[in-house]
């Protein structure tokens, strides 16, 4: 459960700062940069962006949903629940009944959300376009850093749309988690509360306040 839980904030990653930041990425193939311009564009067009996916990881697999509204996004699956407004997280672990409510620093992101490793990679990727069949496009990244997190990650593009259908990320150690992309779409903008915790809708959950 907790390697599943891992997968899933790496490969969020991904694609929260595609909807946040543009990626800052060095050395690129021109071919395999515009892609990746193309992609930061198409999911940038919106208010806000829905996603469902399912993540596989070490034999296991968990699906569930991201909502994202610049650097507000709300995520849920069956092992966690978080919701983040742009300065406060509220991290839900339905197995433990608590929430813990933190003011993340960037470096403190990184290493307990979806906003994670990503944040400190990615002005340190080279990319290459991959060979993909026809009406997609495969783009590999590779951090420059050699003791990363992150090996490789493999972006999986949908040619007609420039969105991602499937994200493949290697750690260090050689394991692959993968996330397959059910649907990814624009949205209307979206309340500021859709995007911080409601404790009158989790009676009973313990609200551990560590700010």
């Amino acid at each position: 459960m907790r390697k599943n839980r891992a997968g899933i904030r790496i490969i969020l990653t991904l694609l929260w700062m595609a909807i946040t930041a543009p990626l800052q990425l060095s050395a690129a193939q021109p071919s395999a940069q515009s892609s990746l311009d193309r992609m930061v564009a198409a999911m940038k067009k919106h208010p806000s962006m829905e996603i469902t996916f399912t993540v596989w990881n070490n034999g296991n697999s968990s699906s569930g949903s991201m909502s994202v509204a610049g650097r507000n996004f709300h995520l849920s699956t069956p092992e966690m629940k978080v919701w983040y407004d742009g300065k406060t997280q509220w991290s839900y672990a339905p197995s433990a009944g608590e929430v813990n409510v933190t003011e993340p620093t960037s470096e403190e992101l990184a290493q307990t959300n979806p906003l994670s490793i990503l944040s400190n990679l990615n002005k340190n990727f080279t990319c290459r376009r991959l060979k993909a069949p026809a009406g997609l496009e495969k783009i590999e990244l590779i951090p420059r850093r050699k003791n990363a997190d992150m090996a490789s990650v493999i972006l999986t593009l949908k040619t007609s749309t420039s969105l991602p259908q499937e994200i493949a990320v290697k750690d260090a150690k050689g394991v692959v988690a993968t996330v397959k992309i059910s649907s990814i779409t624009g949205g209307k903008t979206k309340p500021a509360g859709s995007f911080r915790f409601n404790q009158a809708a989790y009676p009973g959950v313990e609200v551990v306040d560590l700010r």
